[in-house]
Order: structure tokens, then sequence, then C-alpha cells
């Protein structure tokens, strides 16, 4: 009996691995999108740290310089967490498109899965239509054998 070959097997093979390696990448950019939030709340951590640090040092004799050392480190602060939200707009970009190309390889995948599953179902059918036959011839020659 014939044994079941999809001749398509290596295309297959390599649309597995191409979505695969797709999958990597879009962990990885999915990666770096957590890390720059996680970047962009320690920002806010530190500047909220700061601000109630400050409003301890209200109370009492307000000292100018260090009103003005704050001002300074709140306008770095602003300006580190604006530079990290475009950062991270532009990684959300690159999320969107590696999604996109994920679900472009995903698909191409499942054309050739089907493509095999109906091959497979064409197989068996034929093999169990010849498995039928000879079952047949067996049961004809013993019928006349018994005769």
């Amino acid at each position: 009996m014939k044994k079941f070959k999809f001749r398509f097997e290596k295309i297959l093979g390599f649309r597995r691995h191409c979505e695969m390696e797709k999958q990597r990448d879009l962990a990885d950019v999915l990666h770096r999108r957590q890390k720059q939030q996680n970047a962009i709340e320690a920002i806010c951590e530190d500047r909220s740290g700061q601000q109630a640090s400050q409003r301890e040092l209200m109370t009492g004799v307000i000292q100018p310089s260090r009103l003005n050392g704050f001002t300074r480190y709140y306008l770095v602060l602003n300006l580190m967490e604006s530079s990290g939200r475009a950062v991270l707009q532009k990684i959300s970009g690159e999320v969107d498109k590696k999604r996109e190309s994920l679900l472009e390889a995903t698909r191409e995948k499942k054309i050739y899965e089907k493509l095999k599953e109906r091959h497979w179902g064409k197989y068996s059918t034929e093999v169990n239509l010849l498995m039928q036959k000879e079952m047949d011839d067996i049961g004809q020659k013993l019928y006349w054998l018994k005769k």
C-alpha cells in the first residue's frame, strides 16, 4: 500500500518556521513595549515621590534654591516622560505591524494545512476503497473455495 506523501510538505514546514519567527519578533517588540511602559511608570512614581518630599519641605521656611532645584528636576522628569511616551508610540506602531505580519503568516500556513487535510482525506478514501476491494476479493475466494 502506498504511503501518504504531501507534495507541499517543505513549503508547509517553511510557513510554520516563518510563523514561529514572526511570533518571536512580536514577543520581542511586546517585551520592549512593556519595558518602556515600566520606565514611564517609574518616572511618574519618582515625580510623585519628589512632589511629596517637596510638600514636606513647604512647611516652615521656604528655600528658593531648593524650589528652583525641584522645578528643574520636574522639567527633566517631564521631558523624560514625554520622550518615553514618544518612544512608546513608536514601539506600539511596531507592535501593530508585527501583529499584522504574524496574522498574514498564520493565514498562509493555514492554507497549506487545509490543503494537506484535503489531500489526507482523499488518500484515506482511496486506502479505504482499496482495503474494501481486497476484502471483497478475499471473501469471493473463500466463497469459491468452500463450493
